[in-house]
């Protein structure tokens, strides 16, 4: 449990680097993202807690365009389900949507492009249920007088700074996240095996970057993913 600016100052502290502060937070930003990814074949796990449910409505007739949420963080449309006709849209190329087919609802479908997904078939009104799976926002260092978040080890608890009203999903969101709030000792490990190989220790680089498989396996074996 901890948020972003703290996991970094604690590195800093370790390492007696307080002078590489915005690599370490360039670190764990990278770390976070590298638990998504198998290693080895770089395969992309989607884990349930980056799911999001959204219920989207079309505003002109087929194709409709639904710009994705953050490109950059997007991995992947799961389901998209469309009530009034009570069918599951199916991702197809608009090629075989607008070639000839005896199947019922050929034409619907959505594909990909550039930064939206385009629904075909659909008319004006209509609504799809979709779920989709986005990476963890990345954070941003901030010094202690910036900081509206602070995990207290104390009380286990996340507390705005200087206390008043309860924090938001979105302010927690700027500075913690699952993994942060879960997985804080491999998400340090990992920014370990960066910062040493940065620094030229090769032995302390293979220590941490092996404690960091080990960890991340754990992390891999315990939380839900499809």
């Amino acid at each position: 449990m901890t948020t972003f600016s703290q996991l970094v100052d604690d590195i800093a502290l370790e390492l007696l680097r307080p002078d590489l502060r915005s690599t370490i937070a360039s670190y764990v930003n990278q770390t976070i993202r590298d638990v998504h990814f198998r290693a080895g074949v770089n395969s992309p796990i989607l884990f349930k807690a980056n799911r999001f449910e959204e219920l989207l409505v079309a505003t002109n007739d087929s194709p409709w365009l639904w710009t994705i949420p953050s490109v950059t963080r997007f991995q992947k449309l799961e389901t998209a389900f469309n009530p009034e006709l009570g069918i599951l849209l199916e991702e197809k190329s608009p090629r075989v949507m607008k070639g000839y087919s005896v199947e019922p609802y050929a034409a619907y479908g959505y594909y990909r492009t550039g930064e939206s997904y385009a629904f075909a078939g659909l008319s004006n009104g209509h609504t799809i249920y979709v779920d989709y799976f986005m990476f963890p926002q990345g954070c941003k260092y901030l010094a202690s007088a910036d900081r509206i978040v602070i995990y207290d080890f104390d009380t286990d608890s996340y507390e705005r700074v200087g206390g008043g009203a309860p924090l938001s999903d979105s302010e927690l969101a700027k500075e913690t996240n699952w993994v942060l709030q879960r997985w804080e000792h491999v998400v340090k490990e990992g920014a370990r095996a960066k910062i040493w190989k940065r620094l030229g220790d090769d032995a302390r680089t293979r220590t941490a970057y092996s404690a960091f498989e080990a960890a991340r396996t754990g992390l891999w074996n315990t939380e839900p993913a499809q």
